[in-house]
């Protein structure tokens, strides 16, 4: 019986096609299971196409299918619908094949690949000369072998190319008519890295299976990950790929993805990358795969650090694997820690602000503090992110702490602090208070006595944020001590630390890795050039890989490029009303995006009124609650931390430029690259941002 394997294509565009067509794309799946020779089919060799294997078939009057069929096997590709004129434009010089040494299918125009590296035409109305880039004396792809380029997934005819390119220039033109994964592993290479390097960074090991006899055998497809092709697996499968509501990340994983979603470990594991590198994704389908393997009580828990992430990972969960999904418990750290303290009958409640500002003024006010050489400013900043996110109960444990980053002290003044810190617990127990940290600390200790049950295995996401004792909490409970596999997933990114601002590297929690760490570099939701852009924000800070080393960015890379981000500086508040209307006229009544496509950061009032004003709807991104999407229209606005783990389309940055505090720039990096395919950045002095501070 022959196969049909779907390209993501086609299912992007199946929502706008006409409803007959619809119908009739269907049938055609359905028609090639039972039987591929039926006449009905239509199906017909397009003579002019330059690859052989091309077919069309009918799927409605003026609408054709075009099908690459096998030469060895039976499994087919539907590649692409369209009208019958612009279907036969779309497939005549391009080739599919299958590559022989990564299994995987490529589709490749030789002819543009050429006339990419081609020097451009001037404009005849501008007359401005073009300058030829410079060539580099031994360039480094010029140093692999024909043999060599071929088993970085270059195709056979793609070779003299590559072999062509003489710059970095020559070969960014060139990059987008190569096979995707093909750039990817040349982007390494010429990012530095090794040829072996540069394959196992960019897609991992080489699947260990049979591979393609010929560019025609596409009988292992099926069997391997491919990032644009799915296979069709009956009627009721094929309609759930269809719906209109599917996202492209449910279906289609990067191989390096596959690898780390499916890797069986004997002990915790991390993912690490940068902004829009699929780690979240990633996570989920691990916690779905994880759940499909669990057995009679056992659960699977995913937590988080904020709680916005956590309600947006599980509603996309029940999605992902609603046959699984009882098994799996999504939750954030606080309410993680909340739950736990109330099966062991705490019946206290978190501090509030008002709460802890009574509690220091009283402390600062005892003679013991009376005495220190500190500032009250000093004396609180210590405790809230030394003595309380570490877990430190004894004056021994804060005479021997690592201050990584904090005004060195002796062991005299570590001593005097510490007596003011055992008051402020005490006046926190003396009121049955916790503060967070204070919770997960108490959480701990219950998971420790034994007084709630662990899970079989625990995945957390924005591992950066975690403090020392919340990494203690997520490690105990799970199966670490137990020795069971795949005990513990961690997945963050050191780019995106808002909210403890001291790298606590993972194995002072316990939480031993080595070995068993992996870094995506592939980024699927930004540009290129927004990517570049939010890089750019950190530049010259040292971020870690969250354990204790630095994190190397080489060979990070976007799968796609688009518009420059847009810079504006405005001196008044006024002003830059006026420039974020302007743009979101330009977007949307241009029809490029639609408003819920679209966000801004942080809170301005006067902007806010401006856009309701012109006619826009806003909707305000708000704690516990998921973005509606396009069930309800308005531009989004809302918190650099609130809009963390969300995506747009096009995002509008306030405030950049106003400040420039390291935590600032972090929140920049965060907003920055929660926007795929538009970038404005509005910079603005200081004292504008004082005057939209009062207004907000």
């Amino acid at each position: 019986m022959a196969k049909m394997m779907l390209h993501r294509d086609v299912l992007k565009n199946f929502g706008k096609l006409p409803a007959k067509v619809q119908k009739k794309v269907v049938e055609l799946t359905q028609k090639f299971e039972e039987d591929s020779t039926q006449a009905s089919i239509h199906l017909e060799p397009i003579n002019a196409a330059k690859d052989s294997k091309v077919r069309s078939a009918r799927v409605g009057l003026e609408y054709r299918a075009i099908v690459i069929a096998p030469e060895k096997g039976d499994t087919f590709l539907l590649m692409h619908i369209d009208h019958h004129d612009e279907a036969y434009q779309w497939c005549l010089n391009k080739r599919f094949e299958a590559h022989l040494a990564l299994g995987t299918l490529q589709v490749f125009d030789v002819e543009e690949a050429e006339r990419s590296l081609q020097a451009a035409e001037p404009d005849e109305a501008e007359a401005v000369p073009v300058e030829p880039s410079e060539t580099l004396p031994g360039y480094v792809l010029q140093k692999l072998t024909d043999d060599e380029l071929f088993q970085a997934g270059v195709p056979e005819a793609l070779i003299p190319a590559v072999r062509a390119v003489r710059n970095d220039d020559d070969f960014e033109r060139l990059a987008d008519y190569l096979p995707p994964e093909a750039a990817q592993v040349l982007y390494g290479v010429a990012s530095g890295m090794s040829l072996d390097e540069a394959i196992n960074e960019m897609l991992g090991a080489l699947d260990e299976i049979e591979k393609p006899t010929g560019p025609g055998d596409f009988s292992h497809l099926a069997e391997i990950t491919n990032m644009d092709l799915v296979l069709v697996q009956g009627e009721e499968h094929l309609r759930e790929i269809l719906s209109e509501d599917i996202e492209e990340w449910r279906v289609f994983l990067h191989p390096y993805q596959r690898k780390l979603v499916e890797w069986h470990t004997h002990g915790p594991m991390k993912i690490f990358g940068a902004a829009g590198t699929g780690k979240t994704v990633a996570l989920m389908h691990r916690a779905a795969w994880l759940a499909q393997r669990c057995s009679g009580e056992e659960k699977v828990l995913i937590t988080t650090f904020t709680t916005n992430l956590s309600v947006t990972i599980k509603g996309l969960m029940a999605k992902l694997a609603p046959s699984v999904i009882d098994r799996i418990e999504v939750t954030n750290l606080h309410q993680l820690a909340r739950t736990i303290c109330a099966r062991a009958q705490w019946q206290g409640k978190i501090a509030e602000k008002e709460d802890l500002q009574s509690i220091w003024q009283k402390v600062m006010a005892m003679p013991a503090a009376s005495e220190l050489d500190f500032t009250p400013e000093f004396v609180r900043d210590e405790f809230e992110q030394i003595i309380d996110p570490m877990g430190i109960t004894t004056e021994e444990e804060y005479l021997t702490v690592v201050r990584s980053g904090r005004k060195p002290l002796r062991r005299k003044q570590r001593k005097a602090l510490w007596r003011v810190f055992v008051e402020v617990r005490r006046q926190l127990s003396g009121r049955n208070l916790l503060t967070f940290d204070g919770l997960i600390h108490q959480a701990r200790e219950v998971v420790e006595r034994g007084d709630f049950p662990g899970y079989r295995h625990v995945l957390v996401d924005e591992i950066q944020d975690f403090s020392l004792e919340a990494l203690r909490l997520v490690a105990s409970i799970s199966p670490i001590v137990e020795g069971l596999d795949n005990p513990l997933c961690v997945v963050g990114d050191g780019h995106q630390r808002i909210y403890n601002p001291m790298p606590v590297p993972l194995g002072r929690a316990g939480i031993e890795v080595r070995g068993r760490s992996r870094r995506l570099k592939i980024n699927y939701r930004t540009s290129e050039e927004i990517r570049d852009w939010a890089h750019a924000a950190l530049e010259g800070v040292e971020v870690d890989d969250l354990d204790g080393e630095q994190a190397i960015t080489q060979g990070d890379r976007s799968i796609f490029h688009g518009p420059r981000p847009q810079l504006v500086t405005c001196s008044n508040e006024d002003e830059v009303a006026s420039a974020v209307v302007s743009w979101v006229k330009g977007l949307t009544e241009s029809g490029q995006l639609k408003t819920h496509e679209i966000c801004l950061t942080p809170v301005n009032s006067r902007v806010i009124s401006a856009l309701q004003s012109n006619g826009f709807a806003t909707v305000e991104l708000k704690a516990r609650q998921a973005d509606p999407g396009q069930e309800e229209s308005g531009v989004r606005f809302g918190t650099k931390k609130r809009i963390k783990g969300l995506e747009f389309k096009a995002v509008a940055i306030l405030d950049a430029g106003s400040r420039d505090s390291l935590l600032d720039r972090f929140e920049n990096y965060v907003a920055a690259t929660r926007a795929r395919q538009q970038l404005l950045v509005i910079n603005r002095p200081a004292a504008v941002q004082k005057e939209s501070e009062v207004l907000a």
